[in-house]
C-alpha cells in the first residue's frame, strides 16, 4: 500500500510540474533567449572596444615616433586621422595636446588655442580640461587679459593651482604690479611640492629680494 501512495504522490507532483511548465514555458524560453542575446551583445561590444583601444593606441604611438623623428607634418596628419577615427577617445584627447604643441611651434597660435578649447569641450576629465586651459594661458602670456580669462576658468582646487598662481604672478609682474606678483609667488610656493616648480618660484622670490623663511 505504501508504494501505491508514493506512486500517486509522484504522479501528482509530475502533473503539477507539467502544468507549471505549460503555463510558464513561453516566459522561460523568452527569458533565456534574451539572456543569451544580451550576453552575446556584451561580449561583442567588449571585443569591439578592445579592438578600438588597440587601434587608437597604435595610432598614438605612431604619432609619438614621428615626433621623435622630427616629422612634424606627417605627425600632424596622423593626429588628425587619430581624432577622426576615434573621436572622444582618451588617446585622441591626448593627441589634441600634441597637435596644439605642433601648431604653436609652427607659429599658428590661433589654431593651437582652438585645439585646446576643443579638448576642454570634449573632455569629461576635469584634470585634462584644467591642463588644457593652463596651456592656453601660457600660449597667451603676452596678452595678460586673455591669459587671465583662461586661468579664471580653472578649478580653484585644481592640482595645477600652484602653476596658475605662478602664471598670475608673472602676469602681474609684466604689468608692473610687484606687490601682487610677490603675493602670488608666495602662495604658489606654499602649494608647490619639491621639484622644478618650487625651485623656479624660489628663484623668482630671491630675485625680488625675498628668501624662503626656514
Amino acid at each position: 500500500m505504501q508504494d501505491i501512495f508514493e506512486q500517486v504522490d509522484e504522479q501528482l507532483e509530475l502533473d503539477r510540474v507539467q502544468e507549471w511548465w505549460k503555463a510558464n514555458r513561453k516566459w522561460l524560453i523568452s527569458g533565456l533567449v534574451l539572456f543569451f542575446l544580451l550576453l552575446f551583445a556584451y561580449v561583442g561590444w567588449r571585443d569591439y572596444q578592445a579592438r578600438q583601444n588597440q587601434a587608437a593606441s597604435e595610432q598614438f604611438v605612431a604619432v609619438q615616433e614621428l615626433l621623435t623623428q622630427k616629422e612634424a607634418d606627417p605627425a600632424q596628419k596622423a593626429l588628425q586621422a587619430l581624432q577622426q577615427a576615434h573621436p572622444g577617445h582618451g588617446y585622441a584627447q591626448f593627441g589634441r595636446f600634441l597637435q596644439a604643441r605642433l601648431l604653436a611651434e609652427a607659429g599658428n597660435r590661433a589654431a593651437a588655442l582652438e585645439q585646446l578649447e576643443l579638448l576642454v569641450k570634449e573632455s569629461q576629465s576635469a584634470l585634462l580640461s584644467d591642463l588644457a586651459l593652463l596651456n592656453a594661458a601660457y600660449l597667451t602670456v603676452d596678452e595678460a587679459r586673455r591669459a587671465e580669462t583662461f586661468l579664471a576658468r580653472i578649478d580653484p582646487h585644481s592640482p595645477y593651482r600652484a602653476h596658475v598662481l605662478e602664471l598670475q604672478g608673472l602676469l602681474a609682474a609684466q604689468q608692473g604690479d610687484q606687490t601682487t606678483a610677490l603675493a602670488r609667488y608666495r602662495e604658489a610656493r606654499g602649494l608647490a611640492p619639491d621639484g622644478s616648480l618650487r625651485s623656479r618660484l624660489e628663484s623668482r622670490l630671491e630675485r625680488m629680494g625675498e628668501e624662503e623663511k626656514k
